[in-house]
């Protein structure tokens, strides 16, 4: 399963999956799962046991995949606009 780094708040990593449901870890946890400290947008590869996660591991491919989906998205967007008077 997939969990994106929505954002951190104090201590606190909040996690989504794709379906927008939340997720929340510790940041020592997080760090203890992925050895980094979280960085938001960043996609992981999460094993998961219920709502329960077991494991973390951060995909550097799978983040770019979706930034370049979300640039390739504004652009259409940007270009859509000018065609409008």
């Amino acid at each position: 399963m997939w969990l994106v780094v929505d954002r951190i708040e104090e201590n606190t990593v909040i996690l989504l999956d794709d379906g927008e449901t939340l997720y929340t870890l510790s940041a020592d946890d997080y760090i203890a799962m992925t050895g980094e400290s979280p960085t938001e947008s960043l996609v992981l590869d999460a094993r998961m046991d219920g709502g329960s996660i077991l494991s973390l591991i951060p995909s550097p491919e799978e983040t770019e995949r979706r930034r370049a989906a979300a640039r390739e998205r504004m652009a259409r967007l940007a270009a859509r606009k000018k065609k409008w008077p």
